[in-house]
């Protein structure tokens, strides 16, 4: 692995927990870039993810493709990332949007981007907005391009209820991300595989918990459960429909069964085959297993 494959890799695998940190060493991955142009495109991926998607900064985002400029003549495959975030910036001034630089289902993704932009700065009315229109231009599609425009507008949907659940929400985005994580369930369910449907479910799950309806929580965890009985699904996917069961029952006060949940998991962590899965995993068994400790 390249010095700058490591270098995108850990702001990945970071930016959640330090967004600040992330933000500040960005810039110094053009460094590392001299001697692996080719991952400008990496790099730019996740310059926008932070800026655009977790921070709602277009002129920081701006600042990286100017850095970027005598790369990107060479570096093709980058052009795209750029051309998507440049929509999204431009939406996120309430400027006017040249669509013809993207096939449907990447211009939905940008307008995708700049509804999470608009929600991390709480501006909940008009990332509501946003995301209205960016579902009218999925469900306008023309027939060849509808299903993968659908699936663009569910992965936002998804996208934007992961966003709030891991950032300080007020009670308008609070609902905003069981609105987002709702139309997801319903927008999978219309073009994806079980695999997308369950997960869709977790994902409803543990927003529904976070905001406290245990009951609820139950209801989309057991959903999910049953998605992946019925289809054989790995320890991976098991292991989170666990962790969605122990959440939802913590915030309806049962700790006791939500320790029950928690043993399944660590049952579960020795069965996952993916080294990189199961240290993943092992993280979220940590964290719930510290959340259990601190709950009455």
């Amino acid at each position: 692995m390249t010095a700058i494959s490591s270098f995108i890799d850990q702001g990945w695998n970071d930016h959640v927990d330090d967004l600040p940190g992330v933000t500040a060493r960005l810039n110094d991955g053009f460094a590392l870039l001299e001697d692996s142009p080719a991952d400008l495109n990496g790099l730019l991926q996740l310059a926008e993810h932070v800026h655009i998607v977790h921070r709602g900064d277009p002129q920081a985002m701006q600042l990286v493709i100017e850095r970027a400029a005598a790369l990107l003549a060479r570096q093709g495959d980058a052009q795209t990332t750029v051309n998507k975030a440049r929509v999204s910036m431009a939406l996120l001034r309430d400027e006017p949007v040249d669509a013809s630089t993207l096939p449907l289902p990447a211009l939905i993704r940008a307008h995708g981007s700049a509804v999470c932009g608009l929600a991390a700065r709480d501006e909940v009315a008009k990332a509501r907005r946003l995301l209205q229109a960016t579902a009218s231009l999925a469900r306008d599609a023309d027939a060849a391009v509808r299903t993968d425009a659908t699936k663009a507008l569910a992965a936002t949907y998804n996208n934007l209820a992961s966003l709030l659940l891991d950032i300080p929400r007020s009670a308008q985005a609070g609902q905003l991300m069981l609105d987002a994580a709702a139309h997801a369930r319903s927008t999978w369910a219309e073009v994806g595989t079980w695999l997308n449907v369950e997960r869709a479910d977790y994902m409803l799950s543990i927003c529904h918990a976070a905001m406290g309806h245990g009951a609820r929580a139950a209801e989309h965890a057991q959903s999910c459960l049953a998605v992946c009985e019925a289809n054989a699904a790995d320890a991976f996917e098991r292991f989170f429909a666990h962790e969605a069961m122990a959440r939802a029952l913590l915030a309806d006060h049962n700790k006791q069964a939500a320790l029950l949940e928690s043993q399944q998991m660590q049952d579960l962590l020795a069965q996952i085959a993916d080294e990189g899965n199961r240290a993943y995993a092992s993280v979220v068994l940590s964290k719930l297993q510290k959340q259990e400790s601190q709950h009455p």
